[in-house]
């Protein structure tokens, strides 16, 4: 009998000593030579499961109560750190948490030595694994330019070259459009299915592993197994347990109908160029800038029109700039063309100063954790509340903030510190401190990656009614076409560096 590639007896897990069990006598095994698919709402363990099962937990904090995890029969706990990267390797959710270097060739190599590859052999593979996985042009661009989608890609060709026997995959999909995600199943699947590697992904949506998933597994609060599924049919017959969960399963978006824009009001992009490379803050608009050619744009004289009240979603391409356009209406990037606010009167934005920028647009960050400014959950969505009603007592704010928690169930949470909540738990929050500010214009970048179902509606239908209600503004860049297509009021697609509005 062939032995598992991980098995977890009986584990429980707690970040501390008397907290909660995130973990409650999980039992679980991944088979080898398998693609495992593990699924569960936002914050019921499935982050804290992987990084156990890798045994980056408890070596690095938290405490392992009880139980243990064999990984290939023998003890995580007894396998030397030196010895576990041949064994196994994790893709964070957070791809910026495992760079090390300053681009992915430099990170390549440092991946090479560290599992005493030759030196005469580590350019070589470094340039096989970048081959492999589609990323040769980002071997030498440093990583902080990189999209989100780059970045999860460029950490799949490190885990490649490491070549474990098992990969952890922690929602290894969340910023990549659907093409790069066609792109990179085949290759995932030959690593499975053809060398024999063991993969175990966390994941929102099933569909994305259709047709090379060969199990899905579906936890609940403290890690419990609620489900398992090896077929389709086993998998359509568990939609009951998904929706109890709030876990999406295909098609379970409806589209609503696009606007048609009677107004002029909004944002306009006239003759937008967008540089690739931002040129430094102090020659933003000088004439020492060179407007750049095409193939040195994200976007070269782009024309588009964001409406007033309205929800507008950007879709395109890994890289194509979608955050890059959202911190140029920070004034964060520098542009040429025009960027005109046309309401009562028609103002460009390079003549509106930063600070007072920041008054009318708010943003919640691909990486949520990049913006919290507090240790606490209250006082993080507190702290827009305060600038909004500056002469509210501090009481009536404090009930405000337990309410607007509530509306995305981080009411319970509210004592604790936002870097102890999950991924989708850190988004939900960040997009509630901005939405507590009460700015005009809301920027959202990829605003439910890493959610679940239920989480992701609430969150939308939150926003939603801050649209219909109040007049928020909204631009929100996403992959996924189902969030799209069910709320936003126009779609733009980013191609060959336009704007393209989507018709239906």
């Amino acid at each position: 009998m062939t032995v598992p590639a991980i098995s977890c007896n009986n584990v429980t897990f707690s970040y501390f000593e008397e907290g909660k069990d995130v973990l409650k006598n999980t039992a679980l095994e991944i088979p080898q030579g398998r693609i495992t698919v593990l699924m569960g709402s936002s914050g019921c363990g499935k982050s804290t499961l992987a990084a156990v099962l890798c045994g980056l937990l408890p070596d690095n904090g938290g405490i392992l109560k009880s139980g243990d995890i064999l990984l290939y029969g023998r003890s995580v706990k007894e396998i030397p750190v030196s010895e576990r990267a041949r064994s196994i390797s994790m893709m964070f959710q957070n791809p910026d948490l495992q760079f090390c270097m300053p681009t992915l060739r430099e990170e390549l190599i440092f991946c090479a030595e560290n599992i005493s590859i030759s030196p005469d052999e580590m350019d070589y593979e470094a340039e096989r694994a970048a081959s492999q996985l589609g990323t040769t042009h980002l071997l030498d661009r440093p990583l902080h330019t990189l999209s989100g989608g780059e970045k999860q890609r460029a950490v799949l060709t490190c885990i490649a070259l490491l070549n474990s026997k098992c990969i952890v995959l922690d929602e290894s999909f969340a910023n990549l459009d659907p093409a790069s995600v066609s792109e990179l199943l085949p290759v995932l699947s030959d690593l499975c299915h053809k060398d024999g590697k063991t993969i175990l992904a966390i994941d929102h949506m099933s569909d994305h592993w259709k047709g090379i998933a060969d199990r899905y597994v579906l936890i609940g609060e403290g890690g419990t197994i609620l489900c398992e599924a090896e077929t389709q049919e086993e998998l359509e017959a568990a939609k009951p347990i998904f929706t109890e969960e709030g876990i999406a399963y295909p098609g379970i978006w409806e589209k609503k109908t696009l606007a048609t824009e009677s107004s002029t009001e909004g944002l306009h992009f006239c003759q937008l160029t967008i540089p690739q490379v931002p040129a430094k803050k102090k020659l933003f608009g000088k004439a020492t800038s060179v407007k750049p050619e095409y193939d040195a744009s994200l976007y070269y004289e782009a024309d588009a029109h964001i409406p007033d009240g309205k929800i507008t979603a950007i879709m395109g391409p890994s890289g194509c700039g979608k955050t890059s356009l959202m911190m140029t209406l920070l004034k964060q990037r520098d542009y040429f063309g025009n960027i005109e606010i046309r309401e009562d009167e028609i103002r460009e934005l390079r003549d509106i100063k930063a600070k007072d920028c920041f008054k009318e647009v708010g943003i919640a960050f691909q990486n949520p954790s990049n913006q919290f400014v507090t240790q606490n959950v209250l006082s993080e969505v507190l702290d827009g509340l305060k600038r909004r009603y500056p002469s509210e007592p501090e009481e009536v704010l404090k009930e405000k903030g337990l309410a607007l928690l509530d509306t995305c169930g981080l009411r319970k949470y509210h004592k604790y510190s936002p870097y102890m909540l999950s991924q989708g738990q850190q988004r939900r929050l960040a997009v509630l401190a901005v939405i507590a500010a009460g700015q005009k214009l809301l920027l959202l970048d990829e605003p439910t990656y890493g959610q679940d179902y239920k989480s992701a509606r609430a969150l939308m239908d939150l926003i939603a009614g801050l649209v219909k209600n109040e007049g928020l503004t909204v631009i929100m860049s996403t992959h996924d076409a189902g969030l799209a297509g069910a709320y936003a009021d126009v779609i733009l697609h980013v191609k060959d560096k336009k704007f393209t509005k989507e018709v239906r």
